[in-house]
């Protein structure tokens, strides 16, 4: 992976909708509505994932809407409390990446599923609500 894209990771905007508003997630930064989301859950593992653009090559709009349909579908299998958000590049030079916040998943459980749909990397966190980027490459 290169540096370039790495560092889009780190500067990436990660949006979660919730009832309440927006809620912006980024890097190695302590966000306090997380926690409390996490502690009304009472859940103390998340992920935020994607099933969009594999590997950090862009797909179409239409080919990302079934890839996501698909790990919606996993998420509610499995009984996920899950929010729906987006990844936005911080400089624009990316298109926004529909996407989920899950809570109670596992790092186990949220690497395999990102392996799964071939994503280069993702966000995961404890209850201590400092997003963790995870590449997988």
């Amino acid at each position: 992976m290169s540096q370039e894209l790495l560092k889009a990771y780190h500067q990436a905007l990660y949006a979660v909708h919730l009832p309440t508003g927006e809620m912006i997630l980024k890097v190695g930064e302590r966000n306090q509505n997380l926690i409390e989301l996490l502690n009304g859950q009472q859940a103390e593992a998340w992920a935020f994932i994607t099933g969009a653009n594999p590997k950090s090559q862009v797909l179409s709009e239409a080919e990302n809407r079934s890839r996501n349909e698909q790990l919606i579908a996993f998420l509610k299998k499995e009984q996920y409390v899950f929010y729906e958000g987006e990844g936005r590049s911080f400089d624009g030079n990316w298109p926004s990446e529909k996407s989920f916040l899950v809570l109670g998943i596992s790092e186990k459980e949220a690497v395999h599923l990102a392996k799964h749909f071939n994503q280069a990397g993702l966000l995961i966190g404890t209850s201590s609500g400092v997003p963790v980027l995870r590449m997988l490459e």
